[in-house]
């Protein structure tokens, strides 16, 4: 008896069956080799072998581990000051004459947006959307909630690529999804002083009362689009800002405050040349610190 031809109408049976079958293995396995590969991309930058080994090839800034100003403290702390205090004037006038971009634009001589970034598979980046930032500007701050050494932060690190780490080790939390978004807003719900509240709940949304906080989506430099921003870790004297003003401020700490007096860590983002209009905003995220 021939094999070959009793095998003939079996397959010509069940031929749609078996190249069904094929292409839904074909299909979990490239889908799950997909998952596989986004989710390595994402984690690799916390993966310290690999972070060493391709170090030389990331252009990373280098700072002293008690020095990391590019400006002066004292600056920043003028310059939030003065803004806050327009926003609120704004704010309270209630006009549509204005709006806090405008009021940026007047303050900072400047505005920036989050728009599309133009990195391919970028996601959201941060641009200069009005006026010119000169080398040494203000641009954007970090915010989110903070974390000091030892506080839990497991759970909110899963998945997460928005954890900034200070010199020191205090880290922030900025994104503003999941249970990320739930701890910042029952922090600063915990820390409430009526009417006011102790930080800005608007960078969890699209309408944004402070457009400076928008410094978790300034995008990684690339060999085509290189950095032109860089942070800056800031303490913020509390007592300085009156409660009226700290509805704009960017972080909130998971533990509360507990400095005497009151300090606020605060991560900015300084230009660190010129960034004319249109540009979008290129950090570095590889940075040395030297003891």
């Amino acid at each position: 008896m021939d094999f070959s031809c009793t095998m003939r109408p079996f397959l010509r049976r069940n031929w749609k069956t078996y190249t069904s079958a094929c292409s839904v293995i074909f299909y979990r396995n490239f889908s799950a080799k997909n998952q596989l590969c986004s989710k390595w991309s994402s984690y690799r930058h916390r993966f310290l072998p690999w972070m060493l080994f391709n170090l030389k090839k990331k252009s990373p800034r280098t700072v002293s581990s008690e020095n990391d100003k590019i400006v002066p403290d004292q600056q920043i702390q003028d310059q939030l000051l003065e803004f806050y205090t327009l926003l609120n004037i704004e704010s309270s006038a209630r006009s549509n004459s204005r709006n806090p971009l405008q009021v940026m634009k007047n303050v900072f001589g400047f505005a920036v947006e989050r728009k599309t970034s133009t990195i391919h598979n970028g996601g959201i980046g941060v641009y200069i959307t009005k006026g010119r930032a000169k080398q040494g500007s203000l641009v954007a701050l970090y915010p989110g909630t903070i974390y000091k050494l030892m506080e839990p932060l497991l759970l909110p690190s899963i998945g997460n690529c928005f954890i900034f780490q200070c010199i020191d080790g205090i880290r922030i939390d900025g994104k503003d999804r999941g249970i990320s978004r739930s701890i910042f807003k029952s922090c600063v719900y915990r820390d409430l002083c009526w009417p006011h509240l102790p930080a800005d709940l608007s960078w969890l949304s699209n309408d944004l009362k402070n457009p400076l906080n928008v410094g978790q989506y300034v995008n990684n430099q690339t060999p085509d689009f290189p950095c032109n921003v860089s942070y800056q870790e800031c303490n913020l004297p509390l007592d300085k800002i009156p409660f009226h003003l700290q509805p704009y401020l960017p972080n909130i700490y998971y533990s509360g405050l507990s400095n005497q007096p009151p300090v606020l860590r605060v991560v900015a983002l300084i230009a660190t040349k010129d960034i004319e209009v249109d540009s979008e905003l290129f950090s570095t995220y590889y940075t040395v610190v030297h003891e």
